[in-house]
């Protein structure tokens, strides 16, 4: 969750700095909170703080390490501890203290002389009760016809008594794509390719080889962390032209890091695809538009609480609906960010490649799969 979420987190604030000129002139920097709740998973909070105003163009983000943060719930207080591996998040495991639906969990974060405050209601668990097409295929035509497109199939659940809204993701399993920060690594790479062309003949084979050595250690990550594959075979884009746009990655005249930068954007945006449905609502299509590969999707169902559902709602201002001088919404204290919670159901379905017109057939309604979690 904090991946996709973390980043539209980090967007979503600079946004509103911009659309706030006053803001600018405000030296006191404010604390950032980011955490999402949920039944059964460790609570992880991540605190930030806005920037200096004269690093706004440094980085997008500054960790906060060394604060205090505790989480009261039933009267009883909790510490938080902070992971030595990353700093800025602070841990606490289910043993301790567990995540349960209908329960209030009261977050105080305190760093200096600055305190953040902020609470969430942990929404009760959705059902899936029904998933129509949990097989479904997808033909060429389907390409030019744009606006008509008929949709693959829909899902029906049984409400969360206490959420604000749900939140759709529907993810493809077995395609993976690092986050941005790994680009930095496919400059490396060109690096050392470049150096080892360089050096070449000039330095002793030794030094030749340690170079190499770091040159496939590098490409061993590009291709873990970047890649279509589902045991042994290699996924298919649905679309033809996608998967023609695809291979023509290899032919280009490009460095090898630039041809792995281009596979990673194009799988971090093909892969999954995220969308909210108002409280009122049990039912909901899912479309082409978020299912690009062959293979295994999983549809989550997220019950959101007040805060998580209005923050992922206007985060985008004008691309959801919300005023884009409005600005996301927060329902923190003494800061910005979210400290919100959800409780989720799940579903799978197939997508294949076909030329003949698909075969819908009716889920089970009584397996509820483990819902997994998504990949950092």
């Amino acid at each position: 969750m904090s991946r996709y979420l973390g980043s539209a987190l980090a967007i979503a604030l600079m946004a509103w700095t911009c659309t706030k000129p006053n803001s600018i002139e405000d030296h006191q920097q404010s604390l950032v909170v980011q955490a999402y709740l949920s039944p059964g998973r460790a609570i992880e909070v991540e605190l930030r703080q806005t920037l200096a105003p004269g690093s706004f163009y440094e980085s997008l983000e500054d960790t906060v390490s060394g604060a205090l943060l505790d989480v009261a719930v039933d009267g009883e207080r909790f510490r938080l501890v902070e992971d030595p591996d990353r700093p800025g998040t602070y841990l606490i495991s289910p043993e301790l203290l567990a995540v349960e639906s209908g329960k209030s969990y009261h977050l105080t974060a305190t760093f200096g002389d600055r305190q953040l405050t902020a609470f969430t209601t942990v929404p009760e668990p959705p059902l899936i009760t029904e998933v129509t097409a949990d097989t479904i295929t997808y033909l060429q035509k389907y390409s030019n016809l744009y606006g008509d497109l008929i949709h693959p199939g829909e899902f029906f659940w049984t409400p969360s008594a206490n959420a604000a809204g749900y939140i759709i993701i529907v993810e493809a399993v077995d395609v993976h794509s690092l986050p941005a920060s790994a680009d930095a690594l496919t400059a490396d790479l060109d690096t050392l390719l470049a150096r080892r062309e360089q050096l070449a003949g000039e330095v002793s084979v030794d030094s030749i080889q340690a170079i190499a050595r770091q040159i496939e250690e590098l490409r061993s990550i590009l291709r873990d962390g970047i890649s279509r594959i589902a045991g042994e075979d290699t996924l298919h884009y649905l679309r033809d032209r996608e998967e023609a746009e695809w291979r023509e990655i290899d032919g280009k005249d490009w460095t090898e890091g630039r041809k792995w930068r281009e596979r990673r954007k194009s799988l971090f945006g093909d892969r999954y695809v995220n969308y909210w449905i108002p409280a009122d609502s049990l039912h909901s299509d899912f479309w082409w538009l978020g299912v690009r590969f062959e293979g295994e999707y999983q549809i989550r169902l997220q019950a959101a609480d007040q805060n998580y559902f209005d923050y992922f709602s206007t985060a985008f201002n004008g691309l959801s609906g919300n005023d884009g001088d409005q600005g996301p919404l927060f329902h923190v204290e003494g800061g910005t960010g979210v400290f919100g919670s959800y409780a989720e159901d799940s579903r799978r379905i197939i997508a294949l490649r076909g030329e003949s017109p698909p075969v819908f057939k009716l889920a089970a309604t009584t397996d509820r799969r483990q819902p997994t979690r998504r990949r950092d």
